[in-house]
């Protein structure tokens, strides 16, 4: 009897088109970035194909199963306790003998493996040539080449993921490297495993001997409680015994072994021609220059911030041209900003909507609460859009890590990696896609730093403000304020987050801020997965801030409309509002604030 669905784990490096491929498997949006370790949660989704359903389980992005992380310790629980009907391994193209790696391990757990070759489309146009058939039959196992910009290899992967399900095709047992002068070893470890049921437990004999010589802590465990401390010990004499012949810890020797394995069963599967650098990839360079990556990477950001900015409310650029006696011009560029049009097309909806409904306290909650909401939401829309759609081309492009790696040499001052400048980009715009950018920030204390100083970075909400300050001056003055506020911010943020960095470091809790990023080749962004991106930052926008401040709206509609007798009012003195004002007024009175404020 067939099962109501096929489990898929979804397995991959970081950096392989993993989330992208889910994407097109499933239709579910989940982030896709350049970045290495994106996808830090388990995603699932659905597809049906040939009758039958398949749930994909996307697995967190990690290199191997040592388990010094939590994302291999996740990705290796669920393979061994689970035991999917399938695991979808996918390997990078452009660097098939690094990333098979992962592979070759998860092949050692079990043979229900599809391996999915990724970025097939940049393959040929880098030099290089897969002998796809031939890997197939060396690995025993379904290769299937995959394209997620032009959907090339979609359907036969399904087809090849239901074939392994029903055990049409693959392997019938795990895979057997061969290391070699190690095997004597790993016989050794087998003979004294034979006492354990391994069928109990899920774990093959073989890879259990491994991951002992290796000196995995978790099997180590399992063996002394289920055989034991003097089987342990036993093992542990041959794992030493290892050492001492071969000057080397087994956890190096296993390793190396695996990737001379690699290299000698990609021998004439994988040919790679010269390809000449490109001008942009020779420009790329100039990232990594001391001097010249920081200047190049804050210009490319500021142009983001200007272009956002100028579309969304006509700010900077109004500024500038009044500055420069073009009063005229500038009242136009903020007349007509995105922000501007909407400003107007709410106002008009308000007097319509008035003009058909006339004054109840219906039509005051429908226009100044819930329209009112909704428009407090939608005015930050925009912004966040038009940055998410910057970010995601400098990110699908490869120049998103290539400008954290410019800015890395400036960021490390200030206690933070090259990782933090795009999540205080996006606080330009609103702090809470900032504050949920930071996880793909490697390091946690790093992300927790970041999350208490986000909020200092002047959001749009703020700058609102700020310009209403800066009107009530005159000429170059109003400039000069905006200015100012922003510096004043961005050395609050830099202060505050060193000494948290500094606290952190007396407390052992961080080294030095690192950057660790795999460099992809610069390539024209993908219309669709730009798209993704952009949807996916809206959609948390939307869900999260977007929920909070529509009903906050609402809540601040009723304070200010309602007495404490709950009846209507026009008079605000007479609202629950001046009530709340008039009990937080002492508050206020130190800093010289009334409790209108």
């Amino acid at each position: 009897m067939l099962k109501k669905y096929i489990e898929v784990g979804v397995l991959g490096q970081p950096n392989v088109g993993k989330s992208t491929l889910f994407n097109i498997l499933t239709g579910k949006k989940v982030h896709v970035a350049n970045w290495p370790g994106v996808t830090v949660e388990i995603h699932e989704g659905e597809r049906t194909h040939r009758g039958r359903v398949i749930k994909f389980v996307d697995l967190p992005g990690i290199y191997g199963f040592s388990t010094t992380t939590i994302e291999e310790r996740i990705a290796r629980k669920y393979i061994l306790s689970k035991q999917p009907d399938v695991v979808l391994v996918l390997v990078d193209g452009l660097n098939p003998e690094r990333t098979m790696y992962l592979l070759v391990q998860t092949l050692e757990i079990t043979p229900k493996v599809v391996v999915a070759i990724t970025k097939y489309d940049a393959v040929h146009a880098h030099g290089i040539h897969i002998n796809y058939k031939a890997l197939e039959h060396k690995l025993g196992v379904p290769v299937v080449p995959v394209s997620a910009v032009s959907m090339i290899g979609v359907r036969d992967l399904l087809d090849a993921i239901i074939d392994v399900a029903e055990g049409r095709r693959g392997r019938k047992e795990p895979l057997r490297v061969d290391y070699k002068e190690l095997n004597t070893f790993i016989e050794s470890v087998m003979n004294i495993l034979k006492k354990l049921d391994t069928s109990k437990i899920g774990f093959p004999r073989r890879w259990m001997a491994i991951r002992l010589l290796e000196g995995d802590p978790e099997i180590e465990d399992l063996v002394k409680r289920k055989l034991g401390e003097e089987a342990l010990n036993e093992i542990i004499r041959i794992r030493e015994e290892i050492k001492r012949i071969y000057n080397r810890e087994p956890s190096e020797l296993f390793p190396t072994r695996r990737f001379e394995y690699i290299n000698e069963l990609l021998k004439g599967i994988v040919i790679r021609a010269s390809v000449e650098p490109s001008r942009k990839t020779v420009l790329t360079k100039y990232f990594y220059h001391p001097v010249l990556g920081p200047t190049i990477s804050i210009l490319i950001l500021l142009a983001i911030f200007v272009i956002a900015f100028t579309i969304n409310t006509g700010f900077p650029l109004n500024i500038v041209l009044s500055d420069l006696g073009y009063h005229g011009l500038a009242e136009a560029i903020e007349e007509y900003s995105i922000g501007g049009l909407m400003e107007k097309g709410f106002s008009a909806l308000s007097d319509y909507l008035y003009n058909i409904m006339g004054e109840s306290t219906f039509s005051h909650l429908l226009i100044d609460g819930i329209i009112g909401g909704v428009g407090a939401v939608l005015v930050f829309l925009p912004l966040i859009m038009i940055v998410a759609l910057m970010l995601a081309i400098l990110e699908d492009s490869g120049l998103a890590p290539r400008i954290a790696v410019g800015m890395h040499g400036l960021l490390v001052k200030i206690g933070v990696s090259g990782h933090a400048i795009f999540p205080m980009t996006l606080g330009l715009g609103c702090n809470v896609p900032a504050i949920m950018a930071t996880r793909a920030i490697p390091s946690l204390r790093e992300r927790i730093r970041l999350i208490i100083t986000l909020p200092f970075i002047p959001c749009q909400a703020r700058l609102v403000i700020v310009l209403a300050f800066a009107s009530a001056l005159t000429g170059f003055n109003g400039a000069l304020l905006i200015l100012y506020g922003y510096l004043m911010a961005f050395i609050a943020f830099s202060i505050i987050n060193r000494l948290l960095y500094e606290y952190d470091k007396k407390k052992g809790t961080v080294v030095e801020p690192e950057i660790l990023l795999e460099l992809p080749p610069i390539h024209k962004p993908i219309l669709k997965v730009v798209w993704w991106h952009v949807w996916d930052s809206t959609k948390h926008f939307l869900i999260k801030a977007g929920t909070i401040i529509f009903f906050l709206s609402i809540i601040i509609w009723f304070v200010t409309s309602y007495t404490p007798g709950l009846s209507y009012t026009d008079d605000v003195s007479q609202s629950i509002a001046a009530g709340m004002a008039k009990v937080f007024a002492p508050l206020l009175s130190p800093i010289n604030l009334s409790g209108d404020a």
